[in-house]
């Protein structure tokens, strides 16, 4: 019993010791793809066939390699593709340690590759990463991030491209820490991937609120630098909702030390309440000046929150977020008016139409600092066209180089004489008109305007003109070719996916000598003619890079003449520098007397005028004075004249009544004599009625007195002598 056990027990490890040698043998056949790469892009491999739960083999391994070197150009050697020798049909399995199972066939690991590897002729060139890498597209998961953040840290990478992969919210402690491991990222592409709510908040609280070196972080399409007419969906884009946005947002407020100054959160799940977070974050935040929200349903509400704090960015993308022109055109009119230093933005894909295109239009011909504008299918149509040209045309401040205008249904005269006179009269260099029917009429009057006759002597400052799918046939594309014959400006031409084919005659392509970049393809041309047409391109092409050497060499024989001159000029600059300086020395201690005289001119002045107006201050008030004391001896003297003239009265009646009793006193004597003689009794009456009358006449000759007495005070008093 105790013999069967053992031989039981024997047979794994018969069966092991078989394997060895075949296993040894195959891994240097993978080692041998990988030797002229980085040692950890083998581990890379297998941890990436952990995450997308495959058995590694030869054929993918050397795909992803070749994958590998088709996102990273550099003079990388090609793969060594050795015949694998007598190897057994079996494939090897490559698991992370932390996939082994226990009681399980042991497999070696991927420290047991690199060894296996090690032992393989070394190969004499190897690829090193410079400060760039891109992963895109290998479906690498958590186990691959991981294997990133440990092979990668402390390494000099500025660049990290991770998009397109299966990173969700259990890969984010392994991106937080790949992040935190490279201490000179600057910009890290996230985009594609199935990070969530959840994901996001890890990274941004775990190293986003302390990094302090991160300059771009793209979560969505497009990346910075993206740039098409139409914008590629991806099959998953992030889920990431206005939660997970302001948990980002949060975190970056509270890292006093950032540098993020590039957003790009395009297409993931952000609605309009995202608007008003992004707002107080822009508010707040003076280091963010890229951002792009585009394909996002912000919605009307949302753009017009996000818009009035945009004001300090450099670039802003809010194409297809479904906003209208109507209800937005008063915030992004307002933007534009207030920004300066806003140079790329975006509103393609939403509905603008013409009404509100016309504001727009003035708004966008008075931003400076505006460089690209991208309007595509925005419904602008003939009118909105018209208002735009005549926006850019009258404008003293536009400097406006890059235009795109795809999309808009345009294909009537008026929109495009309007477009010509934008080509002839302005400084733009870049113009995208792809997908509008222009049709062979269109093109022809749209041909004037790219004449070197138009703006002589080489023509109009357009660099690029893109005109796909704009169903242009032979007789168009013929008019066009011959009008750009002699513009030396024009270098890249864009008529793919047009109507042309074999009819057209290809000595009109031959004749350009100064387009570089002709794009024919989607079209019905035969390879013999897109190969002639190439040709021509790379002859303008080499004829430039060869002209530049001649060029140069002139220029040097003449620069050499140039400096002998100008070593005599600057020895007799040094003289008359000298001269300079000893005489502006004198100026400017003159100047310093001037000064010091003029500051005490000045100084005396000040005291001047502060002595006169104390006086006239002083003055004014005894003339206040004057005039109130003026006033009061008036009323004085007219109250006084009203006493006199009461007092005279009163005195005349006292007279009159005096005189009166005098009269009656007499004619009493008189009748008192008569009476005494006749009736003595009525004498002896009357003489007490007499002594009865006395003290009142008494009485009435003091009162007299005090008047009279009275009445010479008064006048006295007032100076005024009155006559009785």
């Amino acid at each position: 019993m105790a013999q069967k056990d053992l031989a039981l027990a024997e047979v794994p490890k018969r069966e092991r010791d078989a394997l060895q040698p075949s296993a040894a043998l195959e891994l240097a056949n993978y080692a041998s793809i990988f030797e002229s790469a980085e040692p950890y892009l083998l581990d890379l491999y297998a941890a990436i066939c952990h995450d997308a739960n495959e058995q590694p083999s030869l054929d993918s391994a050397r795909q992803f390699w070749e994958h590998i070197r088709a996102q990273n150009p550099a003079s990388l050697p090609a793969p060594t593709a050795k015949a694998p020798t007598t190897a057994p049909p079996t494939q090897l399995v490559l698991r992370p340690p932390s996939a082994q199972r226990t009681g399980a066939m042991r497999r070696p690991s991927t420290a047991s590759v690199h060894s296996q590897m090690l032992r393989v002729q070394p190969s004499e060139t190897r690829w090193t990463a410079e400060d760039r890498l891109s992963f895109r597209s290998l479906r690498m998961g958590a186990a691959g991030a991981s294997c990133l953040a440990m092979q990668l840290r402390g390494k000099s990478l500025t660049r990290l491209d991770l998009s397109d992969n299966q990173l969700g919210d259990n890969s984010a402690a392994a991106i937080a820490s790949l992040i935190h491991g490279l201490p000179q990222l600057k910009s890290i592409l996230l985009a594609g991937n199935i990070l969530g709510n959840p994901g996001l908040k890890e990274i941004a609280n775990s190293e986003l609120q302390t990094n302090g070196m991160l300059e771009q972080l793209a979560l969505g399409e497009p990346p910075p630098g993206y740039s098409t007419v139409i914008k590629t969906a991806r099959q998953r884009p992030n889920h990431i909702s206005t939660e997970g946005l302001e948990s980002l947002l949060a975190a970056l407020s509270r890292n006093p030390n950032r540098r993020l100054a590039a957003l790009a959160a395009g297409r993931i799940a952000l609605r309009a309440e995202a608007g008003q977070a992004l707002s107080a974050f822009l508010m707040e935040d003076s280091v963010l000046t890229s951002l792009d929200v585009s394909s996002n349903a912000l919605t009307s509400e949302g753009i017009s929150a996000l818009l009035p704090s945009c004001a300090k960015l450099q670039m802003l993308d809010i194409s297809e977020t479904g906003c209208r022109g109507e209800l937005i055109h008063g915030k992004l009119c307002e933007l534009l008016q207030k920004a300066d230093r806003l140079a790329s933005l975006s509103i393609a894909h939403n509905v603008l139409e013409p009404r509100p295109m016309r504001r727009i239009a003035r708004s966008i011909s008075s931003c400076a600092s505006l460089l690209s504008l991208n309007i595509a299918g925005t419904a602008i149509e003939t009118e909105g066209v018209l208002a735009l040209a005549d926006g850019l045309l009258n404008s003293h401040t536009t400097c406006l180089r890059e235009l795109d205008m795809s999309e808009n249904g345009i294909s009537e005269a008026e929109a495009l004489a309007s477009l010509g006179k934008i080509i002839a009269g302005t400084a733009l260099q870049t113009l995208r008109l792809n997908r509008n029917p222009l049709g062979n009429a269109g093109i022809c009057q749209l041909a004037d305007s790219l004449d070197a006759d138009s703006c002589p002597p080489d023509g109009p400052v357009l660099r690029t003109l893109e005109l796909g799918s704009c169903r242009i046939g032979r007789p168009g594309a013929t008019f066009l070719l011959i009008r750009l014959r002699d513009n030396r400006r024009l270098l890249q031409l864009r008529l793919s996916d047009n109507f042309l084919d074999d009819s057209l005659d290809m000595t009109h392509i031959e004749a350009l000598r100064y387009i570089q970049y002709l794009h024919l393809d989607s079209n019905r041309l035969s390879l013999r003619n897109l190969t002639r047409a190439s040709r021509v391109c790379a002859k303008n092409r080499f004829r430039v890079q060869d002209q530049e050497p001649r060029a140069l060499r002139k220029e040097i024989r003449h620069l050499q003449v140039e400096e002998v001159k100008l070593r005599e000029h600057k020895h007799q600059a040094a003289k008359d520098s000298a001269e300079i300086f000893v005489r502006m020395s004198a100026e400017n201690i003159a100047a310093e007397e001037l000064r010091q005289l003029r500051l005490g001119i000045m100084k005396s002045a000040r005291q001047t005028e502060q002595k006169v107006a104390s006086v006239e201050q002083k003055l004014k008030e005894r003339e206040a004075y004057m005039e109130k004391l003026k006033d009061a001896l008036e009323r004085t003297a007219h109250e006084n004249e009203l006493a006199i003239a009461e007092k005279r009265h009163d005195l005349e009646d006292k007279e009159a009544e005096l005189m009166e009793l005098q009269a009656r006193l007499r004619d009493v004597e008189a009748q008192l004599a008569r009476r005494r003689a006749q009736h003595p009794k009525q004498v002896a009456e009357i003489n007490e009625e007499i002594s009865a009358a006395l003290p009142k006449t008494e009485e009435f000759k003091s009162n007299q007195e005090d008047m009279r007495k009275e009445l010479k005070k008064l006048q006295e008093k007032t100076l005024i002598d009155f006559k009785p």
